[in-house]
């Protein structure tokens, strides 16, 4: 029988220039459910690929007083994996948002991914159902491209306008469908 009663939040804790950072988020969310379908998403497209992607628990170390736990990473250079974490760059970064995240995705954990070399880097909005891709540009985020979901309430011009999947861009023959990232969403 299921416990309805148990609402503990999933707690993270990350390391940012040695201060301790506690990231909780609600046990049902579409946080989870965002993160859970690129994991899925990524299992797939890269079964039998070198490069392997890690769900959110992983703890990366990029800096001596620095580790984070993103929410989603894929990792090609085998090396960098020890027993206690991952130890360097991972190839591509991708953050859900949510109310307790937004500000540290958007802010110091993005500039800990630029400083530390990550080359494509996600900033993903469950609700709003809307995929923000930044490229490493030297060394410096830059914006590549704004994906979404259009909402019921568009007029269709806009929505025949809007791609529908997108290339990864670390990863040149993968595409990632958008309604395969935000399936399963509640509104």
């Amino acid at each position: 029988m299921l416990d309805t009663n148990n609402s503990q939040p999933y707690q993270k804790i990350e390391m940012i220039s040695g201060v301790e950072i506690i990231m909780m988020s609600p046990p049902f969310s579409n946080h989870n459910v965002v993160k859970d379908n690129i994991l899925y998403i990524f299992r797939n497209l890269l079964k039998g690929n070198v490069c392997r992607p890690y769900g959110d628990n992983m703890k990366v170390v990029l800096e001596p007083d620095s580790y984070v736990v993103p929410d989603f990473f894929i990792l090609c250079d085998k090396s960098k994996r020890k027993q206690d974490g991952i130890h360097g760059a991972p190839d591509l970064v991708v953050e859900v948002l949510s109310p307790s995240t937004t500000k540290m995705d958007r802010g110091e954990k993005k500039e800990l991914y630029q400083r530390s070399g990550i080359k494509e880097y996600w900033l993903v909005d469950p609700n709003a159902k809307i995929i923000e891709v930044y490229l490493l540009k030297d060394l410096s985020y830059v914006l590549h491209s704004v994906y979404r979901i259009p909402s019921e309430h568009e007029s269709p011009e806009d929505i025949n306008e809007e791609p529908s999947e997108f290339q990864v861009h670390s990863f040149g023959g993968l595409m990632v469908k958008l309604s395969d990232v935000f399936e399963d969403v509640l509104i």
